[in-house]
């Protein structure tokens, strides 16, 4: 039996057949994916919540108590001496801190494309004293059944200012720590290997330098990692620390992430929020 040839009608039929079968597919698997991603909750203790007036009136606080505390409360040694810092009302602050770190919270799903979102919650938790230079990563953010994350760059902390670079058809602006503390979690972390000065100095540059950048995801792809004409959240954040010759990225990708800096060997945890404290973002 002769194979009957196929026109060139039904050649770009079938074509268009195995394109759209190809693409609806696609759609499917990332609507799936997003479902999936889309269950996140805000981490809360499965413990007994403890009254911290007794471990907060002592004079000097052992590693016991300062891990105990962070249990409680999310906040690191370093976090907890920020605000006894601040004496009565730093210990309110971590009392505060504690009580949000303990509640049940109401997630959100803000969508701001089909298979885009971000999970907030019903409030603006507490969060620990900032300093300049400080660092806030959330993974609320996903497309699909990826967890992009966002993060910001602290650059006035007595006013609680924020430079982030949040989506496209944006640029980078100066924004708050509100921005963050009502996310399904959030951390804020500090550089290791820079002291005060160069944290603040950092934070001037990014300041003077970094806003009304034009936002791209794929910063570093196509464009010089060690350029930041057009730049995304944790790029922006990685780019201001290495223009002082400090490389925050985790893992030395092109591509920077709010996860890479998190994990970078040279980070350091001040407070965890929404995260189990155990496993962080690993």
């Amino acid at each position: 039996m002769m194979k009957r040839k196929l026109t060139a009608k039904n050649k770009a039929a079938l074509a268009f057949s195995v394109i759209a079968t190809v693409i609806l597919a696609a759609c499917i698997g990332l609507q799936i994916a997003f479902t999936v991603a889309d269950t996140i909750k805000c981490w809360r203790p499965g413990y007994e919540k403890v009254n911290l007036t007794e471990i907060l009136g002592k004079d000097k606080l052992s590693a016991e108590d300062y891990e105990l505390l962070y249990m409680q409360t999310g906040l690191t040694e370093t976090g907890i001496k920020r605000a006894l810092a601040k004496g009565e009302n730093g210990k309110q602050r971590i009392r505060q801190i504690q009580e949000d770190f303990f509640a049940e919270h109401k997630v959100n799903n803000d969508f701001f494309a089909p298979i885009i979102c971000t999970d907030s919650i019903e409030k603006k938790v507490a969060n620990i004293y900032l300093e300049e230079g400080d660092i806030l990563v959330t993974s609320s953010t996903h497309f699909s059944g990826f967890r992009i994350g966002h993060a910001g760059l602290v650059t006035d902390a007595a006013n609680n200012k924020v430079i982030q670079a949040s989506a496209y058809g944006s640029t980078s602006e100066i924004g708050t720590v509100g921005d963050f503390t009502d996310r399904v979690n959030f951390m804020i972390l500090s550089v290791k290997d820079a002291d005060a000065a160069t944290k603040k100095k950092v934070a001037e540059f990014a300041d003077k330098n970094l806003r009304n950048k034009a936002y791209d995801v794929t910063a570093g792809v196509f464009t010089k990692k060690n350029s930041c004409e057009r730049t995304q959240c944790a790029h922006l954040v990685w780019y201001a620390y290495k223009q002082f010759g400090i490389d925050i990225d985790g893992n030395g990708g092109l591509v920077v992430t709010p996860r890479n800096i998190a994990n970078a060997p040279n980070i350091e945890l001040v407070q965890v929020f929404g995260f189990d404290p155990v496993k962080l973002w690993r």
